[in-house]
Parts: structure tokens; C-alpha cells; sequence
């Protein structure tokens, strides 16, 4: 225990119940505002909400956008950027009685805090209890308010940055802290938050959001703060579509739907006794280097990050979207992937074969074509010289799965054929009914968000079990092929 990191809370935690807490400021910046008022953080956007009449405040109401407003607080002062808020819902112009005013925005900034500067950050985001127990191997901490926390830091290490993650309990609510652990600026800080909450996000089954404290110090300990702002976010979204550290319970919920799945619902429950044992925890926990690979992956390349994002919004759009949006995830990751090995997708016959034996023969029969056009005579013949060979793109995004030990199955390979369909406007089989094609959708969906989950994890050297959401989600021809529901990988 005497080993175990220690994390001084204190003051970050009463500069962070000043704005949640945060009433009756002196509002410079737009007149009429009276000093009677109170601050509302909510998901997506901030208030200041406050009761007055249209004559005591008869210009600000016309402004669309409003100045930057400054808000004087008991023990600090605040600012809102100019053309950031603006008031928001119905005001009744001429009225002689007090009426309730509501001023929008979405970012609150201490005014000590200096763009542009290097500080010690922390980003802070509310969260619900303790999400990552039981889904990454953590480590114990303490803190300085006499706690101790179990199973709960990370340490994720970013081209040699280090980074702390934790969650911690004050204000009746949980919050994540991510922090840094050298002096950096605003820009690299959010660079690091991002591929450690996408990656986070990706092994939760969450869109991490709502809104987030920043918190800065000249001092690794936070013992002493230079500053905090708050800056409102889309809506935290649990995202359907699980791999890891799925609830059991609920597992149990989504196999009771058909009676199909009746032989995947014995598949996980073993009679042991009077009770019920489930698949080991264990089985699908990320290791801790598992989870810092994949981090790592996020911040090495924008294209990967921007890919394991998609992975995650992906399961929260509609249907109809799905199978086009994966796609694009799928290859994109898969080339993220083979050009960190620098490995391309081998030709369709040995290179020198076709250079010196094909191509010329083509290219003759191409220059014998009467009447053809100088124009197409040049595209077809560097075609024929430079890509015709090439691996088709199918080709291209099986390539992977061969060098993590996962062999891709007859439906895996009809997924990632469809590609150059979708990607040519094809979306169904207008053959089939619209019902059909929608599941035929759905299904494919699941399936490529699978593969693509697959070469992530496998990247960050994760060996497991992972949800087959086909199976959970009662597709039928998956059923009927009795896939598992947990997929060792």
C-alpha cells in the first residue's frame, strides 16, 4: 500500500464545485442583468439563468450573438467568449413584468488562464460509478482526502508521454481524470484526451461527453491551480453495439427474444450446483499494455483516431447508414494498419511476370483499337503499366486478419466483398423485400463492426473473448449457423 500513487484532489475538486455551484455573479459585458442569478451546467450547452424585465435589458435582447460577458464571482472571475452566447427560449418584448431569462453558451473560462501557455493539465469529465472495473486490469491509488481507490488508475504512455487515467467520487457524482504528467499545451493535451477517450470508449461500449472540466497548474502535484474552464459536449451516449465486458444480465434479456437463440443462451449459462456460472470475467478484461497499445494507436495516426471514433458513432446511427460508414472504418483501419508494418497488398501475379509478359501484349491490342481517342489511349495504357495488377480492394482488407491468427469465415468474406457495391451506390438487393433488405443491413453491419473491432484489438495484442452481436441481436441466418455468442480470438 505504501507503494501505491498518491494524487493531491483537493483543489481541483473545490475549483470545480465553484462553477457547478456557482450564483448571484456580477454580470459585466450586457446591461440590465441583475445580480440575482444562478449558473446551470448541463449536457451540450451552460445557462445563466436569471428573472427580469424587457425594459431593464432593452438592448442586449436584439443582439443575436452576445459580447463576452464577464462573470464576477465570489472568489474568482469567469468569462464567456464573444459571439458564444446568445438567450435562448420565448421573451415577451414590452412586457412590464419580470419574466425568466435564460443566456446559452458553451465554454466558461477562468480569466487567469493564459492561452496559448504550457501547464500541467487535467480534463475532467463526469461519468457514471466506476466504468472500466472489471473491463482493464487497473492499478491502486490514494488521494489526499484519505482515500483509497482500487483497481482504478491507468498509466498510458503516448510516444513515451505518460498519462494518468482515474476516476475518483466528490459531489455525489463519479468523474474521470485524465492528466498529464509533463507541461504541454492546450492543443497536446486535447490530442492525448482524445485518443485515450476514444480508445476508452471503444473498450467501454461509450461516447464519452456531456462536458468537461480543464484544469491547469504550474505544478505536477495540482497542489496550486493557475486556472479552469468548463466546456460543454455532445451528450454522453452508450453505444449498442458492445464487444467487451458485456452485462450478463442483459446478455441473458437479448436471448430471450427468439426462440432460435435458445442454443447461444445455453452456450453461456453452465449448471454448477443450484447457481449459474457465467463465461470468467477475466476472459474479456484488457491488460492495462493492451489498453495503452490501443491508445496508442489513436495518437499515433489522425486516420486511426478518426476510424475508432467512427467504430464507435457507428453503432448509434441509423441502419440505413451502417454499412457504408463501416466500410469506410474497415479500410481505413486496415490501411492505417498496413502502412505501419510498410506492407501493401501482394499483386495479383508475380509483378515481374506481368511487366514483362502481360502488360506489353495488352498494351499492343490496346494501340490495334481503330479510332480510339489519344486521351483514352494514354489513361488506359498507364492503367495497364501501373495498377492493373493491383490486388482488388477485398483483397486488400482480408489482408490482416491472416497475421493475427484470425481466419475470416464465408459471411466475414461476403462482408467485406460488398464494399465496392456499397461504395457504388449499392446499398440493397432491390430484389428482396424492403424488411429484408433492412435486416440484410443490420446484419452486415454487426458483422463489419466485428471485423473491424477484431483487427483493433488483435493489434493491441488482446487475447479474449468477444460479443458476437450478431447472435445478441437475434439476426436469424447467424443464428441458424449456430455461431457463438462469444468469439475466442
Amino acid at each position: 500500500m505504501k507503494d501505491m500513487k498518491q494524487f493531491i484532489l483537493k483543489p481541483t475538486i473545490e475549483a470545480i464545485l465553484a462553477i457547478l455551484h456557482m450564483e448571484n455573479c456580477k454580470v459585466n459585458g450586457i446591461e440590465g442583468v441583475p445580480n440575482i442569478n444562478k449558473l446551470s451546467i448541463n449536457p451540450s450547452h451552460f445557462d445563466l439563468e436569471f428573472n427580469a424585465t424587457t425594459q431593464a435589458i432593452p438592448q442586449s435582447i436584439n443582439i443575436e450573438y452576445l459580447p463576452e460577458i464577464i462573470l464576477e464571482a465570489v472568489n474568482s472571475v469567469y468569462k464567456i467568449p464573444q459571439n458564444t452566447a446568445y438567450f435562448e427560449g420565448n421573451i415577451i418584448i414590452g412586457s412590464k413584468n419580470e419574466q425568466h431569462f435564460d443566456i446559452r453558451f458553451n465554454k466558461l473560462t477562468q480569466v487567469t488562464l493564459v492561452e496559448e501557455k504550457q501547464y500541467f493539465w487535467r480534463f475532467i469529465y463526469p461519468i457514471n460509478g466506476h466504468e472500466w472495473f472489471m473491463k482493464i486490469k487497473a492499478l491502486p491509488y490514494t488521494d489526499d482526502l484519505g482515500k483509497h481507490h482500487f483497481s482504478n488508475l491507468i498509466t498510458v504512455e503516448l510516444e513515451g508521454h505518460s498519462m494518468n487515467l482515474y476516476s475518483s467520487n466528490f459531489n455525489n457524482c463519479h468523474w474521470m481524470i485524465i492528466e498529464s504528467t509533463e507541461s504541454i499545451t492546450y492543443d497536446e493535451m486535447d490530442h492525448r484526451v482524445m485518443s485515450i477517450i476514444v480508445a476508452l470508449g471503444f473498450v467501454i461500449g461509450k461516447r464519452y461527453g456531456d462536458y468537461c472540466f480543464h484544469v491547469a497548474s504550474n505544478e505536477i502535484s495540482f497542489s496550486k491551480l493557475e486556472g479552469i474552464e468548463v466546456l460543454s459536449l455532445q451528450k454522453a451516449q452508450y453505444c449498442p453495439f458492445k464487444i467487451l465486458q458485456p452485462n450478463s444480465n442483459l446478455i441473458v434479456e437479448y436471448l430471450q427474444q427468439y426462440d432460435y437463440q435458445e442454443y447461444a443462451l445455453k452456450e453461456i449459462q453452465c449448471t454448477l450446483g443450484d447457481g449459474t456460472r457465467w463465461y470468467y470475467e477475466e476472459d474479456s478484461s484488457v491488460t492495462i499494455d493492451a489498453f495503452n497499445k490501443l491508445a496508442q494507436l489513436c495518437y499515433k495516426t489522425n486516420d486511426m483516431l478518426i476510424a475508432a471514433n467512427m467504430l464507435i458513432d457507428g453503432s448509434l446511427m441509423n441502419i440505413e447508414y451502417q454499412k457504408p460508414f463501416f466500410h469506410v472504418t474497415l479500410e481505413t483501419i486496415t490501411s492505417a494498419l498496413l502502412k505501419g508494418d510498410n506492407l501493401t497488398s501482394p499483386p495479383i501475379m508475380p509483378q515481374e511476370i506481368y511487366i514483362q509478359e502481360v502488360a506489353p501484349v495488352l498494351i499492343k491490342a490496346l494501340q490495334n483499337i481503330q479510332n480510339l481517342p489519344q486521351d483514352a489511349l494514354s489513361i488506359f495504357s498507364q492503367r495497364i503499366e501501373h495498377n492493373l495488377n493491383s490486388a482488388p480492394n477485398a483483397n486488400k482488407l482480408e489482408s490482416c486478419f491472416p497475421k493475427y491468427g484470425y481466419e475470416l469465415s464465408k459471411n466475414d468474406k461476403e462482408a467485406i466483398n460488398k464494399r465496392n457495391s456499397t461504395f457504388h451506390g449499392h446499398l440493397t438487393n432491390e430484389k428482396k423485400s424492403l424488411r429484408e433488405q433492412r435486416n440484410e443491413l443490420f446484419a452486415m453491419g454487426l458483422r463489419l463492426h466485428k471485423l473491424c473491432s477484431i483487427l483493433l484489438l488483435k493489434d493491441a495484442g488482446f487475447t479474449g473473448k468477444i460479443l458476437n452481436n450478431e447472435v445478441l441481436f437475434g439476426i436469424k441466418e447467424a443464428c441458424n449457423r449456430k455461431e457463438p455468442i462469444f468469439i475466442t480470438i
